[in-house]
């Protein structure tokens, strides 16, 4: 049932990632609400399941795109670096899981950075670095109530309430 629950909260930001988040940029900084989502998912439910599920919204993202592997690539290994940190050490206070996101929100962003680097394109790299550590702030600092959040919808266990249980048993 927990699935379910995060395929509904996740449908919402990938509608707002897909149409909305251009138009509430400023010079390049924007939120990025899956991300903060799916940090969470992976803190809570483990790695693998932050894993697959950035997976899913990573290939969902590049059909809308049109791309190929790229934001799946990002979001897996977003999910699957959040989990790990999770898993490794005992990130139960506010800063532990926002500084896990904003480290793997930062190898996200270093993909394109690195294949405009090999692709020997004119960036402005201080700029490109600056946009992507203020945007990772900024995704962390919004990972905190969406983190508080989800914690409390995952602890409320859905499947055990009453409505569920017929003749005694679990449906």
């Amino acid at each position: 049932m927990r699935v379910v629950v995060d395929v509904l909260l996740l449908l919402p930001a990938l509608l707002y990632q897909n149409t909305l988040a251009a138009h509430f940029q400023v010079r390049g900084v924007g939120l990025d609400l899956i991300a903060a989502l799916l940090a969470t998912m992976s803190l809570v439910q483990g790695w693998l399941y932050g894993a697959v599920g950035g997976l899913v919204c990573g290939l969902i993202m590049d059909g809308v795109f049109g791309l190929t592997g790229y934001h799946a690539l990002g979001y897996m290994m977003l999910g699957m670096v959040v989990g790990l940190a999770g898993e490794k050490f005992r990130l139960d206070n506010w800063i532990g899981p926002a500084l896990a996101l904003f480290v793997a929100y930062l190898l996200k962003e270093m993909i394109p950075i690195v294949y405009l680097y090999f692709a020997s394109a004119q960036v402005g790299w201080a700029y490109a670095l600056l946009k992507t550590v203020l945007s990772g702030a900024l995704c962390a600092a919004v990972f905190l109530p969406v983190h508080w959040a989800m914690r409390r919808i995952h602890r409320w266990d859905v499947v055990s309430a009453p409505i569920f249980h017929f003749h005694g048993r679990k449906w």
